[in-house]
């Protein structure tokens, strides 16, 4: 320190001002002690700053997190729909098979029957004709 209280002395003389041991011995201080609260007061925006972004950046997690859940749900509910709409597909599919081949069973017994033009329908035959029941 006695060394650095000579040197301020001296750098002191050579721009004319006249500084006791003391006075450089203060100064040194004051510069010293400016210096430590200027490292303290960035290190507490530092810290101030790395406190406020870890909480955003927990937040926009969270929000992230929240979003994700919400469209899992969507295609959840979106594959159950898909699902259902390809099991009645297909149950229309297998209906529609089954007319089809009724169609060719019918039209099979009507090819099989003679042609009476003398014989009339009976009456439930009749009334399906007429779309009466």
């Amino acid at each position: 320190m006695s060394l650095v209280v000579a040197i301020l002395m001296r750098l002191a003389g050579v721009a004319g001002v006249k500084l006791s041991q003391f006075a450089a011995g203060a100064l040194f201080a004051g510069v010293l002690a400016v210096l430590a609260g200027g490292a303290a007061v960035a290190a507490g925006a530092h810290l101030y700053n790395a406190g406020f972004s870890s909480a955003d950046a927990k937040c926009e997690a969270a929000q992230v997190a929240e979003q994700n859940a919400q469209l899992q749900a969507r295609l959840a509910e979106k594959d159950r729909q898909l699902a259902f709409a390809n099991g009645l597909q297909q149950r229309d599919a297998m209906r529609a098979a089954a007319a089809e081949e009724k169609l060719k069973s019918n039209q099979g017994a009507i090819d099989a029957t003679p042609a009476n033009p003398n014989k009339c329908f009976p009456r439930d035959a009749s009334r399906r004709v007429r779309g009466v029941r």
